[in-house]
């Protein structure tokens, strides 16, 4: 029955019912030191870096750290130089299975949600699918993207 009903919210779900809407962002000219700001105000991880609304990167808490060994002085850095390209995105009306299976094959943390225009409208990470999912399922998509086979 528990199965039953989890494949039934992985299939009416979309992407809009779990995202965070309009998440704050930075442009490639942006300074490291403004997305440490966004973290800390918004309490997150993850910035994604547009251009004219478009997602061309997404800037995370631990790209920042790792890049202090290359830039210690890397918040005056532009986030373009530490930002990774080549987002991966999702649809707002695809469904909580689609994004699952994106995260999970792609082997990420977070997709940005995007319009049929290409600009960004939302952000999904896991905790925003955790609590729609049992424990059990979600330590099984989490554990085939934390540890690929």
């Amino acid at each position: 029955m528990v199965e039953h009903e989890e494949q039934k919210t992985l299939e009416t779900m979309t992407a809009a019912d779990v995202m965070t809407a309009a998440p704050l962002t930075c442009s490639t000219f942006s300074t490291v030191l403004e997305a440490v700001m966004i973290f800390r105000d918004a309490d997150c991880g993850a910035v994604p870096i547009l251009e004219e609304g478009r997602p061309v990167g997404i800037l995370t808490d631990r790209d920042v750290a790792l890049s202090l060994a290359e830039y210690p002085d890397v918040v005056g850095h532009p986030v373009g130089e530490i930002m990774k390209s080549g987002v991966v995105t999702v649809a707002p009306e695809d469904s909580l299975g689609h994004v699952c299976e994106v995260l999970r094959t792609q082997s990420v943390r977070r997709v940005l949600v995007v319009d049929a225009g290409g600009r960004l409208v939302g952000i999904i990470g896991w905790a925003d699918i955790a609590p729609v999912l049992s424990d059990r399922l979600m330590g099984r998509l989490v554990s085939q993207v934390v540890v690929p086979s």
